[in-house]
């Protein structure tokens, strides 16, 4: 798995960062971690079931198609021709 490090942390970054993987129960790293994640798009499993849930909320608000002919009359008269 890749890593990264970043060097010439300022003091009062390092600070809040300690702070706020403290009030969540977090390490360091899991914390930061949490926080790119977060500033790169959230986590896309989670990005992804919410573009499903759109798509299926867009879907149900269509109206049904509504077709001239029956399934069967088109596929006879594809036959007749």
């Amino acid at each position: 798995m890749p890593s990264l490090q970043i060097r010439d942390l300022p003091e009062p970054l390092h600070r809040l960062l300690q702070r706020r993987a403290q009030a969540h129960k977090r390490s360091l790293s899991q914390q930061a971690l949490a926080d790119l994640e977060t500033l790169a798009g959230g986590d896309p499993r989670l990005r992804r079931r919410a573009a499903l849930e759109r798509i299926e909320q867009r879907w149900t608000e269509r109206l049904p198609l509504q077709w001239v002919q029956s399934p069967e009359e088109l596929i006879r008269a594809d036959r007749d021709r």
